[in-house]
């Protein structure tokens, strides 16, 4: 006699166990309007969660019916980058600021170009990047004092050091290292040769008898807001999140290290945050600081959550060759 299935085994059989992606995400502000069509749908159908996504279509509709108001502000505002204010600091700071600038990463940092610290209007900032991390900036805006005042926004804007993410490290394999940080900024920052020292030799754990030394560096990016400056119109180039947290905190002038670009054509980088050299120092009216505060003009999304990760990994070829 064949026993039957029981009640239970039959509807373990037929349950469903699903497996869902991850939906961990922050609220980050768009600045969509002066996006194409395009690259609107593709950053929201690849960055936003899938409620934000489903609601593409609505999105596509409020960026079109803002492009009339955008090309007019476009039409009157020719030329108001040019108008920038940019002002010498106060004086009283020069010990503050000769403490900054004697430390040689600040140096190394600014190498390529002749540099100026100097007061810059906010507003009028040519702005690349089009989001803003809202968690990074209340983070950022908890952490400023009450009394912002020059001493304090030249620690915040122009000070070589400050608090960052602490970076997490993996060894994968032989000669492979992963590290990563919930921080965009983290980066390579070269490999160099070296003189053996011998605290170097504590790390030499296979043994033998090095001769020379080869060091990587990752971490971030210079610390300080710098900005370019091509004739009159200036480019904010780091230090965009604290830029925007100052304005949003009610600061409108702050300092910043200022690169000069004497000859444009040869030595303004040809992509600040994936926009071209010719919009940024061609356009009429480019997109500028103020537009983000501008009423419509950016939308806030929950986009997924991202870590970045850097992975070294040393490749070692050894043959033998004529001598």
């Amino acid at each position: 006699m064949t026993e039957e299935p029981s009640k239970h085994s039959e509807d373990t059989s037929k349950k469903e166990i699903p497996v869902e992606i991850g939906t961990h995400f922050l609220k980050q502000r768009y600045l969509y309007v002066f996006a194409t069509q395009s690259e609107v749908t593709h950053y929201i159908r690849t960055q936003a969660i899938p409620d934000e996504s489903a609601r593409i279509s609505e999105f596509l509709r409020k960026w079109g019916e803002l492009q009339p108001r955008v090309q007019q502000l476009i039409q009157n505002e020719s030329g108001i980058a040019e108008s920038i204010a940019v002002s010498e600091l106060p004086r009283g700071h020069e010990t503050q600021v000769e403490c900054y600038t004697a430390d040689k990463l600040f140096n190394r940092t600014f190498s390529g170009l002749p540099i100026v610290i100097a007061m810059v209007e906010i507003d009028k900032l040519i702005a690349a990047q089009r989001t803003v991390n809202l968690e990074y900036v209340d983070r950022l805006k908890s952490s400023f004092s009450r009394n912002l005042g020059i001493s304090e926004l030249l620690e915040i804007c122009v000070a070589p050091t400050r608090p960052m993410d602490p970076i997490q490290h993996l060894e994968l394999g032989p000669n492979v290292h992963v590290f990563s940080s919930p921080n965009a900024d983290i980066r390579f920052l070269g490999s160099f040769v070296k003189n053996i020292t011998n605290e170097d030799l504590e790390a030499a754990v296979q043994g033998g008898i090095p001769a020379a030394a080869v060091i990587s560096f990752v971490g971030y990016g210079g610390a300080s807001v710098n900005v370019i400056r091509a004739g009159n119109r200036v480019v904010l180039n780091n230090g965009f999140h604290r830029v925007f947290a100052l304005r949003e905190a009610g600061v409108t002038q702050i300092p910043v290290v200022i690169q000069l670009s004497n000859n444009p054509a040869l030595d303004f980088p040809d992509q600040v945050a994936g926009l071209p050299k010719d919009y940024l120092l061609g356009m009429p009216r480019p997109v500028m600081m103020k537009d983000f505060f501008e009423s419509d003009f950016a939308i806030t999304l929950r986009v997924r959550k991202r870590i970045k990760v850097i992975t070294l990994s040393a490749g070692v070829g050894q043959h033998d060759v004529p001598a």
